[in-house]
């Protein structure tokens, strides 16, 4: 339905008073004369009526007028200051009387709806040291019940939970507008210490870092303080002086080391302006120091097992070196230990029930495993098929290579006479086997790489000399002679070698990896060639960076001599119990070439990820290797270093309850460094990242959440020796704050065995809390941080972005929002019409002509 709005009624009050005044005026001539008089009441009512303004609605533009809201959202949270809170909630009491009367919510953790008399009492309605933007705006939303309306924020866009941009979209999605306040004066440029880290256990003697974040607006040089406090409350500086402060986030790291066992509380604190605020210049941390771990060193390098013996001493660790054969296989005898160290050690050396000791000493004891790289570790050290494999974080399979380096491969095959007896059930010989596997093991090899094959018996004689497999032909040329090998006479394998591994090791150019498979099915006949001299003649090959493998046929082979020259040769050995094994044991040493395990060269390690192992450790300054095992993280594994084409350098995973950590080179044996500055310390943290929190106490256990509201909630489990729960015992625990006051909290039961409390906080710091429950006690810290508010910065650009998500505009102080009309405020505007025009020009046209006669009456009379 249509109506008349009247913008000013008080004018219509004020045309009543001026028709009284006429008429009391009039009365004693009896309104005489009559005409003018009435003409002069119709001309005052058409005045009064020009400044009431009224205005024609149609039916359709006053209900879009009575149904648009505007809700005002107003942040009071710590972040502000009192100064920025009280400037919000002035600018709110300035919309509200150009925007009429909105509705207004006033927001910290959470959106209160209160009158603007009551603006300032309204952090006693919320937690203020917690700014939640996208919960206002939601509630902002809901207000507008699905009417149109707009929403107007006033903050300083800085939020410590929620995703207001993505609820600003879906609020522009429904039509609802948030308009934001874009005030430079909100952005008070402050210095905040965001961040102090100290390791929470660390073991007696070892070296660790506190690192310290500061946050600056501008370049600046201020003093910082930092401090230590044991349990006898005597206070370490550790470090005060000026700190050189640029723009940004700046990060400091102090270097400390583990004092006696015991509880320690560290402080860092910074003097900044006036200005600033001092909640957010002073951060705590809490370490615990334990009695120093025993860790058993594994080695068949004595060199090398007492140079990293020593480097873990250094770092506060208890060591004891052993031999693979020293190694117990019953957990009793493993249980005295924190950690083991298996350092280059080939499968080859441990019993199955060593290397399953192993896995239940990780996997149920919860201990830690360490597994360093060598010529006699992973791959290398015949790990496939092992307990050992299971155990690691990487899988011992090289990653495939888009292109692999060229290689130059020696097939020696003997053809002695044995080698055509005793066939198989199929009628197929040992040889016919052996040229097979040759051919297929050819077929495998590219245009670019090499391939020699000698025959051998009593005799030698090279069949293909070394030559490209280019394909083709040339390749049909070499399954030909491979295949016409005839039977022999008998076997002389140290004479076969002594040819072919120096035509080998010549083929230098173009070539990265070269490789020997020898296949026999007997034994040598070289007269007074001992194991001393093979060692010698491979060693020889080795130290040229040529590998051997060896496959011993049927059970006549001399199989501890093969198994020794393998593992002298750093190549893999099998055993190939019938002749139709050979095919698929030669394509295995073929698929070593295609993704060669062995990287030479010199590679630079790269951090991938941050990770406590490498905590305060500069990487990019590390010496580069030599080389490494190529191997692939399985789905779990946390890979903090690389190392060539992404290939994993240090790689660590759950097993179990432990930790078991890989590292794919040796520790400077060969292709790491023998000895670099920051080599102890990082042995030490990997080491120790591997190891199991220390036991707080016999049976009883601490647990504590901190919540972002500052509650603590303290959680203590109490087990028997046999692993059953206590129940019903009283439960008492002592929190020391940050300024020493002591407070009695009584943890109720809540589960088999577990007792809980929750506990409000309000000091940020350092607190130590002591669990006593009978004869047990336990004791534990934790730091409180300052609440998240007071480390965030004013957000500006937070700010433009719901602006811009939800299709709002961005105002500034002492501005209306929404000065630019929406199409249907415009649409609304042109059909509303404004009356008081068309009243002013009535009462211009009568005026004169209320003069006119009152002037020809007085003309009459007279």
């Amino acid at each position: 339905m249509a109506q008349i709005i009247v913008q000013r009624p008080e004018a219509l009050v004020v045309l009543l008073l001026l028709w009284l005044l006429l008429v009391w005026r009039a009365w004693p001539r009896r309104f005489k004369p009559f005409g003018p008089f009435a003409v002069r009441l119709i001309l005052l009512a058409l005045l009064a009526g020009a400044v009431a303004q009224p205005e024609y609605w149609p039916p359709a533009s006053l209900a879009e007028s009575e149904t648009e809201r505007t809700v005002v959202l107003v942040d009071q949270s710590a972040s502000l200051g009192a100064a920025g809170q009280a400037r919000l909630r002035t600018e709110a009491e300035r919309l509200a009387s150009t925007l009429g009367n909105p509705v207004t919510l006033f927001f910290g953790d959470r959106p209160v709806a209160l009158p603007l008399t009551q603006a300032t009492d309204a952090t006693a309605f919320f937690q203020p040291e917690q700014s939640n933007l996208a919960e206002a705006l939601v509630l902002g939303g809901e207000l507008l019940a699905g009417q149109p309306g707009r929403l107007v924020l006033l903050s300083d866009g800085a939020a410590t939970t929620g995703e207001a941009a993505a609820v600003a979209a879906q609020l522009g999605e429904q039509g609802v507008a948030v308009d934001v306040l874009l005030d430079r004066s909100l952005e008070v440029p402050e210095v905040r210490l965001l961040q102090l880290d100290a390791p929470p256990v660390l073991r007696q003697g070892e070296p660790a870092a506190l690192e310290i974040v500061i946050d600056s607006p501008a370049a600046a040089e201020l003093p910082l303080r930092v401090s230590r406090n044991g349990e006898d409350g005597l206070e370490t500086v550790l470090a005060e002086g000026p700190v050189r402060l640029e723009p940004g986030l700046n990060q400091f790291s102090y270097d400390i080391e583990a004092g006696q066992p015991g509880l320690y509380s560290f402080w860092a604190e910074i003097e900044a302006g006036p200005e600033d605020l001092a909640v957010n210049n002073r951060l705590g941390a809490v370490s615990r120091v334990y009695p120093p771990p025993e860790i058993m060193i594994v080695s068949e390098n004595q060199s090398a097992g007492s140079q990293l013996a020593g480097r873990l001493q250094q770092t506060g660790f208890e060591t004891r070196r052993i031999g693979p054969e020293q190694l117990p296989d019953r957990l009793p005898e493993l249980e005295p230990y924190d950690g083991i160290v298996l350092l280059d050690v080939s499968a080859r050396s441990l019993a199955l029930e060593q290397m399953l000791a192993l896995q239940t000493f990780s996997r149920e004891l919860g201990r830690g495993l360490v597994v360093t790289g060598g010529r006699n570790s992973f791959s290398l050290g015949n790990y496939a098929d092992t307990p050992l494999a299971e155990l690691l974080p990487l899988d011992l399979e090289p990653p495939p290579r888009e292109e692999r380096p060229p290689v130059a491969m020696l097939l020696i095959v003997d053809h002695s006479g044995s080698m055509v007896q005793n066939p198989g059930p199929d009628g197929a010989t040992k040889l016919a086997m052996a040229k097979e596997a040759a051919i297929r093991a050819a077929s495998s090899l590219g245009p670019e790489d090499l391939l020699g094959v000698l025959m051998f018996d009593e005799e030698y004689e090279w069949i293909v000399p070394f030559q490209p497999v280019s394909g083709g032909a040339d390749l049909l040329n070499i399954e030909q002679a491979i295949a016409t090998i005839p039977a022999g006479g008998g076997t002389r394998i140290y004479q076969a070698l002594e040819v072919s591994l120096p035509a080998l090791m010549a083929r230098q150019t173009g070539t990265i990896t070269r490789h020997a498979v020898l296949f026999t099915d007997g034994r040598s006949f070289d007269q007074g060639k001992e194991l001393a001299d093979y060692e010698q003649l491979i060693d020889t090959a080795r130290q040229a960076g040529v590998t051997l493998s060896t496959i011993a046929i049927g059970h006549d082979a001399d199989e501890l001599l093969l198994q020794q020259l393998a593992e002298a040769g750093r190549g893999r050995y099998h055993f190939a119990a019938t002749p139709e094994a050979l095919p698929e044991l030669t394509i295995s040493e073929s698929d070593i070439l295609q993704s060669e395990a062995v990287q030479a060269g010199e590679f630079e390690a790269t951090q991938r990820a941050p990770h406590p192992m490498l905590r305060g450790l500069d990487v990019e300054a590390w010496p580069a290797l030599g080389g490494y095992i190529a191997m692939t993280p399985k789905p779990r594994a946390e890979i903090p270093l690389q190392v060539g084409p992404e290939d994993p350098l240090l790689a660590v995973w759950g097993y179990g309850l432990g930790r078991v950590a890989a590292w794919s080179a040796d520790t400077g044996q060969e292709w790491a460094a023998a000895d670099w500055p920051e080599a102890g310390r990082f042995w030490g943290q990997v080491v120790g990242y591997t190891l199991p929190a220390p036991e707080l106490a016999a049976g009883l256990q601490l647990q504590i959440e901190l919540t972002p509201a500052g509650v603590a909630i303290f959680t203590a489990d109490s087990l028997t020796a046999a692993g059953l729960p206590v129940d019903l015992a009283p439960t008492e625990a002592v929190l020391t704050t940050p300024e020493g006051k002591k407070v009695a909290v009584s943890l109720r039961q809540i589960g088999p065995g577990r007792y809980q409390q929750q506990v409000q906080l309000s000091t940020p710091g350092p607190y130590r809390l002591s669990v006593s429950q009978g004869e047990l006690t336990a004791t534990t810290g934790f730091a409180l941080p300052y609440p998240a508010e007071y480390g965030l910065s004013a957000g500006a650009e937070r700010l433009r972005e719901i602006a811009a998500a939800s299709g709002g505009e961005t105002f500034g102080p002492g501005q209306t929002p929404g000065g630019k009309p929406s199409p249907a405020e415009e649409s609304r505007s042109n059909e509303v019409v404004r009356l008081w025009p068309w009243l002013l020009q009535a009462a211009l046209v009568l005026w004169p002509l209320e003069i006119a006669w009152r002037r020809w009456a007085r003309l009459r009379i007279q």
